[in-house]
């Protein structure tokens, strides 16, 4: 089974959150540095339901 790493991340300045596969995400809202707060590992194959990554 292939898997991706999702990276989960806040950004404290727009106080929002996201997931994306970028190894260095940035905020989708300001563009600004986040807090990544968790790495998982996700199948591959399974896509976000939310429409995130």
């Amino acid at each position: 089974m292939n898997v991706q790493i999702m990276a989960h991340w806040s950004c404290g300045d727009c106080d929002v959150e996201g997931r994306d596969v970028a190894a260095e995400p940035t905020c989708w809202n300001c563009g600004g540095a986040v807090t990544v707060t968790a790495r998982p590992a996700v199948p591959a194959d399974l896509r976000p339901t939310d429409g995130a990554a």
